[in-house]
Parts: structure tokens; C-alpha cells; sequence
């Protein structure tokens, strides 16, 4: 049978027909039904059981029509117009239907991400906080993006060491206003990620995107958001139609007439990517483009990303930077990482959180005097729990803190004196106001664990049961018997948070909350934010909960974790069901004796060493920061804050300091001197160790502080040296820009360990140590991180060889930062000096190269001289001491004379 015109057009233009007449597959049907073109069993086929989407359809239909033959290709092509212009007038009244929908959209999304000020500290009206209120935090946009090397132990405070001054990164500083501008302004078919450490302010970022986008009534564009948490309880497949359907039910009307008529307008946000459970395969996922086709969420999840689903939309996905990696590069159009604060931006900060501007001026005369503090207030939700903590300039808990630990030392000395007004708390000392805190010189750091402790007495006192906005400091005579009332409340909300812990979970119902006996108190209130999600077809509403910050479900958790193992009790055994061998009374019995028989402190250092092998087993490092909370809640100072939770008080009656329990620091040293552990995971070590108030960090500080000035001398070097330890302490000093570690018997091994901070420094000074090509291997991940800022980079005499040079070499054709390069006596020989003029022909940041003696011949420098006439940024060049001939030597010189701009050095 021959194939006529109207069929050849059919095939020919099958893509276009598939994507524009998708929608109107009902009516279509019908009409060629009508006039015979197509048969009861056609439609039977096509219609396939109702199970297949849209676009599945409409293809069966096309196959069903060229299958007909030219007859039934021709009445096709003839009923076109006319369902065209039967449509033409129900679109008015669609147009008209969906603006309506629309409108209602924007009103449901803004209450949905409404920026609350959690325990409404400023005494807002709830609904009246707006997009105004929000402070700026800044945002560093990269060209392509690569998996950090640091962990989030490292990357928070050092965001902003390498913007201070001006810098040769290609990444451009950049604040919300930029962001929002690019994602609603884009014309579609862009993947943006959103990049940023736990608190940093992706989530307000999301909440505050929607404020202006809701805000700007001109805008064209249609944004719907889902957050993996959500996600995350979605087990059976559902088609994204649906999933979007029951989510947004007062769309349900309008989402395929948006889905098919111009995807382009939508901008999908899916918030959250590192709490996702499910697995995104990339490779093996099948091509879905079907928005009614049922999937696995996962599958769903890739193929919108991929462009699939729904091709042309905007997607903007956020996550931690761990989980950046479960994204392919290319797949990814703009990236994102949310630096947070920047000191600036946390006074303003202050100002806006404060009561008055003394008080906010003192709140950040203490913030920035702490350098702990300094670094994690440029996470903004930390900014806010420093805030509740100090209790709007009454420092009620911090006080205790400094006259705790004044009391317990030699009270002749005591460090703080009364103000005018002091109150008397009950047990005699006094409270003080925040203008009498002591500096950094006079008084010990604050931990991040007795800030947290802080946190929670502030609400506990000042935040339930009426007492918002109350600063009465009398209240702080109640706290030893509120903090005993409220235990029973506490343990259970912790039990929450340590489960949600150790299932990755996030996200709670209302069952968890009936499970433990806490919905419904006020406590439970304070620290969970409702969410409500209303059905309005169907007259049903859901009810989900979670923590009001990640940090403070760890805290929580580590606080239930604590109390349980102080009582003697294993946390993990409320959690699940043991197998039970004797009777319920008989085993209670005996699981009594079992305790008798040993002693408490072996049964509590078993539970602590038992939490730090649990966490070890998470290299997302998600356990990290509660190991460290469990750290700082076993010192007896910081039971002080907490005064009347725990059972056994400290004496500060003498003139003995109590002390962290010695199998915690033996356990963390231990820890620390392991070889199995990774660099990333002994800096959290380091965390856990400066949380347990380990009294002998100071001196090591200033033993290492002697190493960076090469005031010590050789003789210690063949002492092993703690390189986890000082990647930490760096952390604390993050005004330091030189790495000077010259002849301090660094190998491979310690430089590994100091990788989360090597790519933070302008200087590398790592001359005579034993690095070798494992130490070059180093490097260049150093030198490849998106945050490195390394402009010098000086490894004389670290015996790189050959290999080694080829290494580094490949990391510098890729970074922009390195200028001065400086390796002499590495023994690179020819093929060395080959490497680096395969470097010299890509590269044009370098200006500075020396390589003195190094072993290189006529050949190599044949081989540089060939590079540098493809390169014209590098300025020098010194090659002395290596094995020229005098020909040699006397083309070096007169190449040099051909460059004015060149200063090569050389001699026989």
C-alpha cells in the first residue's frame, strides 16, 4: 500500500503532535470515532484500560491512524481546526478559571512557608511577618561545582576567610536579591542547586523566594515546592500528576492545562535533597516523560531532574554538601553555596532580634569575644538559638556559667563583679547583666553544648505557659524544680529525636508524638512546628511535626542519651524489641542484678564509647554533632546550667574544679590516635574534646601556635605529631592566612589529615618534609576544592619526583589561584620538566616557577621553552643548579631576551 501525503506528514511531524495536541486526546477521540475513522476496539486499544497518560495515548493513537492508511491520516488533519476552534472559546473561560486558582495558590503557599520567629521572641503577631523581616544572607554562585572536601565540622566559619579580600576565585559573591532574579526571571529548562551546611538558611531562602514571588502579582511564573521529608513517606508509586494533585488539591483543576500548556512557567522546588532515603540512579533509572505514569518517587526524582518530566521547567533543589554528589555535574546549571551571615549580617542580626540597640550591641560584644561562637554565628539559625539563649540581654544561664565556675575556684578571685540591681538567685549567687560579662581574656571560652543548655532553660523559663516575653530574672529561682517537673517531658521528646537519629527521619505524625506522651504539652509545642496540610476535596487534614532545627533534635537526643546512660539504662533498649528468653519479671529481676554486679561508671563508659562507635558508622557525619552535645553534657559545668535535670549536682562548696570524667577524655584521645579513622571524622574528635573542656587543649594550642612560628626545635620532631588536632585548632583561628610547616617531619599520612583546611590558607610552606607522590595526591585535592585559596605553594625538598610533579600538575591545570610555585630540589629530571610544559600551555595563572635543582637536562628545558611560547602570563623562572650544557644555558638566555617579560634564571 502506498503511503500518501497526509500519512508522510503524520511521521513527519509526530514530535510536534505528541507535544501540542497531547491535551485534547478525549475529544479527539470522540470525533474520529464519529465519522469511522477509527473502531471500538482502536479506541479500546488506545484508552489502554485508562491506565496510561496523556502522552502514551496520543503516540497509540498516531501508530493506530498511519496503521488506517491515508483515509484515516486525512480526517485527522481535518478535525484539527475544528477542535481547535471549539477550544479557543472554553480557553477564556479556563484562562479565567486558572487565574482564580492561581491567586488562591499564592495565598496557600505564602501560609505554608511563613517566616515565623519560632518562639516569637520580638512579640510579632503571628501573620504579620513578611518578606521585610527577613535579614540577607550571602550566597557565592560557582562556575560547575565539585564534591566539597571538607566536612560540615570544617566548612562552618571558614566561608568568609577568602572574600575578605579580593580574590582570584571565578565564584562571585552574591546576596538573595541575585538569586531570586535568576530563578524567576529564567526562562525554564535550568537545574539550579542550592548548596549550604545544616542552619545556613537554605530553607529561608525557599520560605523567602516564595514571599517575593507571592509579593510580585506580574510575575509569570508558577511555583510549586515539595520537600524530600515528604517525600521521604511516599512508599508506593504514584504518577507526578497525582503526587502533585494531593499536594496542592486546590490545583487539581489546573495542573494538566499547566503541565501541557507552557511547563516553562513552572519553577519546582524540592527542598532538602540530603534527607532523601531513596536512591537516585542516574544510569539505570528508565526515561519517563509521562506526568500520569506511575513511578518509584525515586525514579520520579531523576527523571525531572534529567529534564524528562515535564521538559523546560526550572528546578531548584537544596541540600547539605555532602549530598551534592547524588546530583551529576552536567545535569546541573547553576550552583549555589549559601555562606550565611556575614558578620555584618549577624549584628544587623542581633539588632533586629534584640530589644534595644545597648542590649544587641552587647549581645555582639560577647558573640564576637567567643571565638567558637564567631564561627557557627554565620549560621543563621544558630544567630537565632544564641539569641533565645541569652534571652534578650538578661544572660540569666550564661552568668550561672561564669559564677559557677568563679565559685568553684578560690571565691577571693572571683572574676565577675555585681552590677547595680544584681538579683539573688536561690542559691545566693547573684544574676548579672550581659554588660557585666567578662572579656575573653579574663574567663574561660563557652561551649556550644552550654549554649544549647542555655537554649533550652530560656524556653523552659521564659517561652511556655504563658511566659513569652517575661524577662523577669525571679524566674530563675523556679528553675531547679521546673527542670525536675519537666524531665519526664524532656526524656521522651529526646527519645523522639535519638529514634528519628538512627532512622535518618526527620519528619514525624502523629502517631510518634502518641507513642511517647508528648502532643499536647506546651514544651512539646515550643520545640516541634506543626505542619497541616488540608484536603479540601476530600475534607481531610494531615498532621506532620518536626524539631524547629535539625541542631536541636541532636541535641535533644544527646541530652536523652545522656541522662539515660547516667541512670544506668542503655538508650538503645527502649527502641527496639529484644528477643526475650525468661519471663518479663524473671529477666526484669535479673537485669537488675546484672547492674548490681557492675558498677555504674563502667556501665556509662560503655554507653558513651557505644555512641561514638554508632556514629562512626555514619560518614554522612549526620551523628556528629551529637556526639559532640553527648561531650559536653557529661562535664559537671555544664550539668550546672541545668541545675535540677540531673540528679548528682557538682560541689561548689571547695575549691576543687570538677572535672570531665577521665574515661571520656582517654576515649576521645584514643580516638584521636587512631589510624582507622578518617581526617574529617578526628576533627570532629577534636570537636568532641573542646566540648568536654579537655584542660590541656590550651596548652597544645600554644605548642602548635610555637610549630607555625619555627620557634621549636628539631629535636621534637621526631615526636608524632597530632595532625587531626591541629587541623582543629586552625579552625579556631581563622584570621591566619600562612601554613608555615616547614621541616616538621610531615608525611603523607599527616598532610591527609590536615586536608579539610589546607585549601583555607594563601601560603603553603611545606618545604623538607617526606610528602612523596602520596603527599603530590594530597594536594591536588587540595588544590581542586571549589573553596581553595592557596596563591603560594612552596614544597621545596619534599620528594615529589616525576610522579609527583605529574600529580600536581593536573590539579593546577584545573585551579585559579595558585601564582607562585615553588619546588626546588625535587629531582623531577626530563619527564618532569615535560609535565609542566604540558601545564604551562593551559595554564595562566602561574607568574612564578623555581626549580632548582631539579635535575633537568637540554631536553626539559627544550621541552618548557616550546610551552612558554604558547604562555605569556608567567613573569619567572628561576632553573639554577641543574644539568645544563653551556648551549643550553645560552639558549635559556637569549629566549629570556626575546620576552621582556620574562625572567628566567640559570646557571651551569
Amino acid at each position: 500500500m502506498a503511503v500518501g501525503p497526509c500519512s508522510v506528514k503524520l511521521q513527519q511531524r509526530r514530535v510536534e503532535l505528541v507535544q501540542e495536541w497531547s491535551g485534547y486526546i478525549t475529544p479527539l477521540l470522540e470525533l474520529l470515532f464519529q465519522v469511522g475513522a477509527l473502531t471500538e476496539e482502536d479506541l479500546s486499544l488506545i484508552r489502554g484500560g485508562g491506565c496510561t497518560g496523556e502522552r502514551e495515548r496520543m503516540r497509540t493513537l498516531l501508530d493506530v491512524l498511519f496503521g488506517r492508511g491515508e483515509e484515516a491520516c486525512r480526517a485527522f488533519f481535518h478535525l484539527l481546526p475544528r477542535i481547535h476552534a471549539e477550544t479557543r472559546t472554553v480557553n477564556a473561560g479556563i484562562q479565567q478559571n486558572m487565574r482564580e486558582h492561581l491567586i488562591k495558590h499564592r495565598n496557600i503557599l505564602v501560609r505554608q512557608h511563613c517566616h515565623t520567629d519560632y518562639l516569637n521572641i520580638r512579640g510579632q503577631p503571628p501573620g504579620q511577618v513578611g518578606a521585610g523581616s527577613f535579614t540577607d544572607i550571602t550566597f557565592s554562585q560557582h562556575v560547575g561545582y565539585a564534591v566539597p572536601l571538607q566536612h560540615e565540622t570544617a566548612i562552618v566559619g571558614d566561608a568568609f576567610r577568602g572574600f575578605r579580600e579580593e580574590s582570584r576565585r571565578q565564584d562571585e559573591i552574591c546576596v538573595f536579591r541575585d538569586v531570586q532574579q535568576n530563578l524567576l526571571s529564567t526562562s525554564g529548562d535550568c537545574v539550579t542547586l542550592l548548596s549550604g551546611v545544616a542552619g545556613s538558611g537554605k530553607t529561608t531562602a525557599v520560605r523567602r523566594l516564595v514571599w517575593e514571588w507571592a509579593a510580585d502579582t506580574q510575575s509569570q511564573k508558577i511555583l510549586l515546592s515539595l520537600s524530600f521529608r515528604e517525600l521521604n513517606l511516599i512508599t508506593e508509586q504514584h504518577s507526578l500528576l497525582e503526587l502533585l494533585s494531593v499536594h496542592y488539591s486546590h490545583l487539581k483543576p489546573i495542573l494538566s492545562e499547566i503541565m501541557s500548556l507552557n511547563p516553562a512557567r513552572i519553577l519546582l522546588i524540592l527542598d532538602g535533597l540530603d534527607e532523601f532515603r531513596f536512591p537516585l540512579d542516574f544510569d539505570r533509572t528508565p526515561k519517563c516523560s509521562d506526568p500520569e505514569r506511575e513511578l518509584p518517587v525515586g525514579a520520579m526524582v531523576v527523571n525531572l531532574i534529567k529534564g524528562n518530566l515535564l521538559p523546560g521547567i526550572s528546578l531548584l533543589l537544596t541540600s547539605r554538601p555532602h549530598a551534592v554528589s547524588k546530583v551529576p555535574p552536567l545535569l546541573v546549571n547553576q550552583f549555589y553555596s549559601v555562606l550565611g551571615f556575614s558578620p555584618a549580617q549577624q549584628q544587623q542580626y542581633f539588632e533586629q532580634t534584640c530589644s534595644s540597640p545597648q542590649v544587641a550591641a552587647a549581645v555582639w560584644g560577647f558573640v564576637s569575644s567567643q571565638k567558637p561562637l564567631l564561627l557557627m554565628c554565620h549560621i543563621p539559625a544558630f544567630c537565632w538559638i544564641v539569641s533565645t539563649a541569652l534571652h534578650d540581654g538578661f544572660s540569666p544561664c550564661l552568668d550561672r556559667i561564669f559564677l559557677g565556675a568563679a565559685s568553684i575556684n578560690v571565691e577571693s578571685t572571683r572574676v565577675l563583679s555585681r552590677q547595680p540591681g544584681d538579683v539573688q538567685t536561690a542559691s545566693g549567687s547573684s544574676t548579672l547583666s550581659l554588660h557585666s560579662l567578662p572579656s575573653q581574656n579574663s574567663a574561660r571560652t563557652v561551649t556550644i553544648t552550654e549554649i544549647y543548655c542555655c537554649f533550652l532553660k530560656s524556653i523552659l523559663l521564659f517561652h511556655v505557659k504563658g511566659q513569652t516575653g517575661n524577662s523577669n530574672p525571679h524566674r530563675l529561682q523556679d528553675a531547679p524544680r521546673v527542670l525536675q517537673e519537666m524531665k519526664p517531658i524532656l526524656k521522651h521528646l529526646g527519645k523522639l529525636a535519638f529514634r528519628g537519629l538512627l532512622e535518618r527521619r526527620f519528619l514525624f505524625d502523629c502517631s510518634d508524638l502518641d507513642s511517647i506522651s508528648v502532643e499536647g504539652s506546651e514544651f512539646s509545642r515550643a520545640l516541634l512546628v506543626e505542619i497541616v496540610k488540608e484536603d479540601q476535596a476530600s475534607l481531610t487534614y494531615e498532621r506532620n511535626f518536626h524539631f524547629i532545627h535539625t541542631s536541636v533534635q541532636e541535641f535533644l537526643a544527646a541530652l536523652y542519651y545522656v541522662l539515660e546512660s547516667l541512670s544506668g539504662t542503655d538508650p538503645f533498649s527502649g527502641l527496639k524489641c529484644s528477643r526475650v528468653l525468661f519471663h518479663p519479671t524473671f529477666q526484669k529481676h535479673l537485669n537488675s542484678i546484672v547492674q548490681r554486679l557492675h558498677r555504674p561508671r563502667h556501665l556509662l563508659a560503655k554507653c558513651i564509647k557505644k555512641a561514638f562507635h554508632w556514629s562512626a558508622r555514619h560518614q554522612s557525619g549526620h551523628m556528629d554533632l551529637f556526639c559532640r552535645f553527648v561531650s559536653g553534657l557529661l562535664v559537671p559545668r555544664t550539668q550546672f546550667i541545668l541545675d535540677g535535670l540531673f540528679t548528682e549536682r557538682p560541689n561548689n562548696s571547695g575549691t576543687s574544679v570538677p572535672l570531665t570524667p577521665s574515661f571520656l577524655l582517654q576515649l576521645l584521645h584514643s580516638q584521636l590516635q587512631s589510624s582507622c579513622l578518617s581526617p574529617e571524622r578526628q576533627i570532629n574528635t577534636c570537636h568532641c574534646l573542646y566540648e568536654a573542656q579537655d584542660s590541656g587543649l590550651s596548652q597544645r594550642l600554644q605548642g602548635w601556635l610555637g610549630v607555625l612560628a619555627q620557634q621549636e626545635s628539631n629535636q621534637s620532631i621526631s615526636e608524632k605529631r597530632d595532625w587531626s588536632e591541629l587541623a582543629f585548632l586552625l579552625q579556631l583561628s581563622p584570621d591566619l592566612q600562612i601554613l608555615k610547616l616547614d621541616a616538621q617531619g610531615l608525611d603523607a599520612e599527616g598532610l591527609h589529615r590536615l586536608l579539610p583546611v589546607l585549601p583555607l590558607f594563601s601560603t603553603l610552606s611545606l618545604g623538607q618534609n617526606p610528602l612523596g607522590p602520596e603527599g603530590a595526591a594530597v594536594l591536588s585535592l587540595a588544590l581542586q576544592s571549589p573553596d581553595c585559596r592557596v596563591e603560594r605553594l612552596w614544597v621545596v625538598a619534599t620528594g615529589l619526583g616525576c610522579e609527583g610533579l605529574r600529580i600536581l600538575a593536573e590539579a593546577l591545570k584545573s585551579n585559579r589561584t595558585v601564582v607562585d610555585l615553588r619546588m626546588a630540589i625535587n629531582h623531577i629530571g626530563d619527564d618532569g620538566a615535560g609535565y609542566l610544559a604540558d601545564l604551562l600551555k593551559s595554564n595562566r595563572t602561574l607568574k612564578d616557577i623555581r626549580l632548582r635543582d631539579n635535575q633537568v637536562t637540554d631536553k626539559g628545558a627544550e621541552l618548557i621553552m616550546a610551552a612558554l611560547l604558547q604562555n605569556t602570563t608567567l613573569e619567572y623562572l628561576w632553573m639554577f643548579d641543574n644539568k645544563f650544557s653551556k648551549e643550553g644555558v645560552q639558549k635559556l638566555k637569549d629566549f629570556a631576551k626575546s620576552r621582556a617579560s620574562l625572567d628566567i634564571k640559570v646557571c651551569i
